[in-house]
């Protein structure tokens, strides 16, 4: 048995029990729209510091000319695995949806059928299987995007999704449930990788408070979190939920259902003297996300060095608890990019 454990791997598992890593642990995501921006200088100096999760760049976004409008504007529909056409008018930055894979959510009960899973022995499943066994050693493992809010409002409009939930429409909710089993065989499927965090991608916070009613979200939703969350906890694994905007007392909710680790919009807490406490009580790593609606496009090096600084010497004090994470959009000029990258592996 080979009991080698990489040092990125490591490195995670002791941010995540708060155990004093050797450095705080970085994450890049590839945002196409940033290597379209910056080209090639973004990959090497992404290349000259090597993030603790398995991602590669090598190669730079190519667009044909179907993606361009005779004026020169980029404009695409694509269409999804889900059903959803989105419409795309920046390149590399989520769309909006155009057109819906079905008409209400009865009919989406009675018809849809949701992307298919890797059946367990077919090719795809042994072949992500070998994959995942070369690097689970050296890294640890996150794999998932399960949402039951947000996939919602991409499936039907937001405002009928709202709607729906605040009247509790009864088909809406017998396609939650179907969907919550759906996300069940799907935790089934990562587990069987070997995933070591799962994460859920459902955004619930606006700029300063939730998107719905937290009495609403306690009666619909939280049961439904459990039965997956419970779910996670059966295969040994930890739940990381995705949520940029300000939660508020929803926050709560999840930090009692036991989530582990939260990717969160840090700028919209700065108010809130209880959070870093409470993350700390819950033993829940964060992401340390740099502000990107202010700081990163429109801040100063200097400005973005200095909150580096404070949030390496925060969670270094703490022991643990922390993931520097770095998302590259078009909007952020490369010497802020340049000072993020180089302040992360000065002070992690």
């Amino acid at each position: 048995m080979n009991d080698f454990i990489g040092a990125s791997r490591r490195r995670m598992q002791d941010a995540f029990e708060f155990r004093q890593p050797d450095r705080i642990p970085l994450v890049y995501h590839g945002s196409p729209a940033g290597l379209y921006v910056h080209g090639q200088k973004l990959i090497d100096l992404f290349n000259q510091y090597p993030p603790d999760n398995p991602i590669t760049f090598d190669k730079l976004p190519v667009l044909g000319p179907e993606a361009f409008e005779p004026n020169g504007d980029y404009h695409q529909i694509l269409t999804d695995e889900w059903g959803t056409a989105w419409e795309y008018r920046i390149y590399g930055i989520t769309g909006h949806p155009k057109y819906y894979p079905f008409e209400s959510w009865k009919q989406g009960l009675e018809s849809y059928r949701f992307p298919p899973l890797p059946a367990p022995g077919s090719p795809e499943f042994l072949e992500a299987q070998r994959r995942a066994a070369e690097l689970h050693p050296h890294y640890f493992l996150f794999n998932g995007w399960v949402s039951i809010f947000e996939k919602l409002h991409a499936l039907r409009p937001f405002d009928e999704l709202l709607m729906d939930l605040a009247s509790e429409n009864p088909d809406l909710l017998a396609f939650l449930d179907r969907i919550v089993e759906y996300w069940l065989q799907a935790i089934d499927y990562y587990a069987a990788l070997g995933t070591d965090v799962f994460v859920f991608g459902d955004d619930w916070g606006m700029q300063k408070c939730p998107l719905i009613d937290p009495a609403l979200f306690r009666k619909i939703y939280r049961p439904r979190y459990e039965k997956l969350f419970d779910r996670v906890k059966q295969h040994g694994g930890l739940i990381f939920l995705h949520c940029c905007g300000y939660m508020g007392e929803l926050l709560d909710e999840f930090l009692d259902m036991g989530i582990r680790g939260l990717w969160p919009q840090l700028n919209l807490y700065d108010r809130d003297d209880t959070f870093l406490q409470k993350c700390i009580d819950h033993r829940v790593a964060i992401y340390i996300h740099p502000d990107r609606q202010r700081l990163i496009p429109l801040g100063t090096p200097h400005e973005i060095d200095d909150y580096i600084h404070r949030m390496a010497d925060r969670y270094h004090t703490i022991g643990g608890g922390a993931i520097f994470y770095v998302e590259i959009e078009n909007d952020a000029p490369f010497e802020n990019v340049q000072a993020l990258v180089e302040a992360i592996d000065r002070y992690r």
